[in-house]
């Protein structure tokens, strides 16, 4: 695809007075059409080489003629950037004439991106106070639905196709999501649509458990938007989410929790032997892992660490105060000359792969049940394969759930709010405690 700026009127040489509008013109395989713009320059003045003022033009400010070289490479990038397969003259007329008056779509004094849902999840993520890994889940998002949109204009030939708040449907959101689910095809097939990603970050074949967090997240905006008079559009309200489903819970029991407490490690690198020491640390807090990160000297307060989750700090803060054992305390202990972290700084990549390869080099590899990703059906695979940072947050609230059998006091040591439906998942009553039951009626 070219993008070219020419001019078709000319002038007697010495000529200084008439004025030639620029057309513009893209051409691309048996696409061939033009577009008149603004834009006006003396014939004799002109350079189709440059597509500008020639180098030389005595007559004219050097401001002037920078100003209109810039407006000619600013406009001819814009082209560029919104072309897709099947565009004809009236789709660059349009964008000629927005170039020139950027408000031209203004509706009830918003500009016509306001009513993109693209541009609404930006200004979401930009504008409320979220953790700094949900504002790239946001972003992620946003990427997601402006490679849809090309794929809809570029291969599906759905002209100016844009998810408009207005007017987005049911139909569309499902059309969305039968592109979530062959994306990792999709970018095979047509490395077009993402020629603005590295390959590093290509898309992958995703879950419905991950489809239905990005729904969730576009949901939460048109939500907001809803709610600020932005649309009156619910297109959510007769869109059926992709169904959920979860893993029954998985953690260490505190038998193998204690064997990794006391496993000698002094044949283990430097690293493992702190990694290991931070995963205890966190099955005895029970913490997400980026509050962990987060924790220095001043969060140990009489003898309990003291925080406010970061997840819940921006709608309903409140203080999770964890009282810390012996072995909580002696691992601190280890630690005491660090200035202010509570612990050696963590690297989650790391952490994970530490995680699985001490629980490996220990033999813990009891086998637990998890939902395979691709099938939605249960598996067995090693704990020791799967196991994670957030393995210790299950180990924490899973062992105090099966000793106490109190949601109410394990939510308020995990910090889980009142209804989780998270939390729930952790309450999932083990043999031991039906043979209690059962004991009960013996």
């Amino acid at each position: 695809m070219k993008v070219t700026a020419f001019i078709r009127e000319t002038s007697a040489k010495n000529n200084i007075t008439d004025q030639a509008h620029v057309y513009f013109r893209v051409r691309d395989g048996k696409t061939d059409i033009k577009a008149v713009s603004e834009l006006s320059i003396n014939p004799n003045h002109w350079s189709a080489e440059r597509q500008g003022y020639k180098t030389r033009v005595a007559l004219v400010a050097e401001a002037k003629r920078t100003a209109f070289d810039k407006a000619v490479q600013d406009l001819t990038a814009l082209i560029s950037a919104q072309y897709y397969h099947g565009a004809d003259s009236r789709w660059l007329k349009g964008v000629i004439e927005e170039f020139h008056h950027p408000n031209i779509n203004i509706r009830q004094g918003r500009k016509g991106d306001e009513y993109s849902l693209v541009y609404q999840c930006q200004q979401y993520a930009e504008n409320h106070p979220m953790e700094k890994e949900s504002i790239r889940h946001h972003e992620h998002n946003v990427r997601k639905l402006q490679h849809f949109e090309r794929f809809q204009r570029e291969i599906m030939r759905r002209r100016g196709y844009t998810m408009r708040l207005d007017a987005i449907t049911a139909d569309d959101l499902r059309e969305f999501h039968k592109y979530l689910v062959n994306e990792a095809e999709y970018y095979e097939h047509y490395p077009q649509i993402f020629d603005d990603i590295e390959e590093r970050f290509k898309p992958r074949q995703l879950t419905e458990n991950s489809i239905n967090t990005i729904f969730r997240r576009i949901r939460t905006v048109v939500n907001w938007c809803l709610k600020h008079n932005i649309t009156t559009n619910d297109p959510f309200a007769t869109f059926e989410m992709p169904k959920v489903l979860d893993s029954p819970p998985f953690y260490l029991t505190l038998e193998e929790r204690d064997k990794v407490y006391y496993a000698d490690l002094s044949n283990e690198t430097p690293s493992t032997q702190v990694y290991r020491d931070i995963f205890m640390f966190h099955c005895l807090i029970g913490c997400r892992v980026g509050d962990l990160e987060k924790m220095t000297r001043a969060n140990i307060v009489d003898g309990a660490v003291e925080y406010i989750a970061e997840k819940t700090k921006n709608h309903k803060p409140r203080t999770i105060r964890v009282p810390l054992n012996d072995k909580a305390k002696a691992i601190l202990a280890k630690y005491a000359d660090i200035e202010t972290r509570l612990l050696p700084k963590i690297n989650q990549n790391i952490y994970n792969r530490q995680i699985k390869k001490i629980l490996k080099l220990l033999g813990i590899d009891r086998m637990v049940t998890v939902i395979d990703n691709k099938t939605r059906e249960p598996i067995q695979k090693p704990i020791c394969d799967i196991a994670t940072s957030h393995t210790a947050r299950k180990t924490f609230i899973g062992n105090l759930y099966k000793k106490v059998k109190d949601p109410n006091l394990v939510a308020s040591l995990s910090g889980h709010t009142d209804g989780s439906r998270a939390f729930a998942r952790y309450r999932e009553i083990d043999n031991e405690m039906k043979r209690e039951l059962v004991k009960l009626i013996d």
